[in-house]
């Protein structure tokens, strides 16, 4: 069985929207490998009867807490005092924290204040966890078989602690705890309703295998967990589900779609070059995102008008005048053209409306068009993607990625879609 673990995340910046708390999604995948299992996430304004009351009614629910926040120098940074007074202790100064922080200002040329002394704080009986990116250290306290961890809110600082201090600490704890058997599939191409239904229909529940989705643009993760530990039962659920939806797994690990495209590409000898129009830039970005991408990646064009459509990719002007922009000719030129004029094995185009004006009745807001084009064939795809702008140009990317992928791995048809130029 996993053991249950909470968090407390403190800072009114969460609750006002300023900032985005990715802390749950930090801990909850770190811990888990280690037969943790995140339960609860609460997050309090930084008030100390709302951190104390938080903190208090986790530790009433599970013997390992962790929170975050409230460690810094300002007048808000009340965590330690939150803490010290639920637990009836003191505020002490930890010399070693202290002594770290003065070097590291001596170093940089600066003067140390009182008020940034603040942060080398801690409550009375914690053991300080030296903070390698910042500042103010976490804190580690036990008592009455019960475990408190604190940790700095910055996330690279939080990041630090987890890993140098807690995770091993953790490791050898709770040795004998074992991690819940997963088995991960990331789709793309099938909604999530879709993939329940396969399931269902398939009776695909068996005893003691908890199915779980995720759904993100363009995404679905499919997690199939025993929290007894029974990997041949996850297993064997898994090649079930493969049979169901296994031409959409992009992946079997928690990896992002260019990852995936890249390595094909790498394993392939292949190289790619992208022509975007409604996605501006933002597929050469993630194709670009990866360490070594130069191995692969050549080029691109970024063309939002006609013309650059015309002179830099050799889209005929009685295509763009017979069927638009946004149409499956235009992208399939779009394709061939940025390969030819890259020199590269395959060239992907995305074309499209991303809002919120511009549609129409036949091509309304969300319509976008991708392709993919290799030396001999072409294949376009049209899609309606819901959301604003942001949302439909992270939707195109990704399905013009599987497009890629799918053609890297020989799940589109051989003949192409026909039309635009030959090679």
């Amino acid at each position: 069985m996993t053991l249950p673990v909470e968090l407390v995340s403190t800072g009114s910046e969460l609750l006002s929207g300023r900032t985005l708390n990715r802390h749950a999604q930090t801990l909850g995948e770190r811990v888990r490998a280690l037969g943790l299992s995140l339960v609860r996430d609460t997050t309090v304004r930084d008030d100390i009867p709302a951190i104390r009351e938080a903190v208090q009614s986790a530790l009433s629910r599970v013997d390992v807490v962790f929170v975050s926040g409230g460690l810094g120098p300002t007048s808000d940074d009340v965590t330690r005092e939150a803490l010290a007074e639920l637990l009836g202790r003191k505020i002490v100064l930890d010399q070693v924290s202290l002594d770290v922080m003065q070097r590291r200002y001596d170093r940089i040329g600066r003067r140390m204040t009182e008020q940034s002394k603040r942060q080398a704080l801690i409550v009375e009986g914690g053991e300080a966890l030296s903070n390698s990116v910042g500042l103010a250290p976490g804190e580690r306290l036990e008592f009455g078989g019960k475990v408190l961890f604190v940790l700095p809110g910055p996330p690279d600082e939080f990041h630090a602690v987890l890993e140098d201090h807690i995770v091993p600490w953790l490791k050898q704890r709770y040795a004998s705890v074992a991690p819940a058997a997963e088995k991960i599939f990331l789709t793309c191409g099938i909604a999530e309703a879709e993939v329940a239904r396969r399931f269902e229909e398939a009776g695909l529940a068996p005893a003691g295998i908890e199915i779980g989705y995720c759904a993100a643009p363009g995404r679905v993760e499919v997690r199939l967990t025993s929290a007894q530990g029974d990997e041949k039962a996850v297993e064997a659920a898994g090649e079930e589900a493969r049979k169901l939806i296994g031409e959409f797994v992009f992946a079997e690990d928690r990896r992002l779609m260019e990852e995936v495209v890249g390595q094909l590409l790498r394993d392939q000898g292949a190289t790619v070059a992208v022509a975007e129009s409604c996605s501006g830039g933002l597929l050469g970005h993630r194709l670009t995102a990866l360490s070594g991408s130069s191995e692969y990646f050549v080029g691109g064009v970024v063309a939002y008008s006609n013309d650059v459509k015309v002179q830099q990719l050799g889209v005929k002007p009685e295509t763009l005048k017979a069927f638009g922009a946004v149409s499956e000719e235009t992208a399939r030129e779009m394709a061939v053209g940025v390969r030819e004029r890259f020199g590269v094995d395959f060239g992907v185009s995305v074309t499209g409306i991303a809002g919120p004006t511009g549609g129409s009745v036949e091509k309304p807001v969300g319509t976008v068009f991708v392709g993919v084009a290799d030396r001999s064939h072409a294949w376009v795809r049209r899609f309606l993607f819901p959301g604003n702008r942001v949302r439909i140009k992270e939707w195109s990317t990704q399905m013009a990625l599987d497009l890629l992928r799918r053609r890297l791995a020989s799940l589109l048809p051989k003949e192409g879609d026909g039309g635009g130029r030959g090679p």
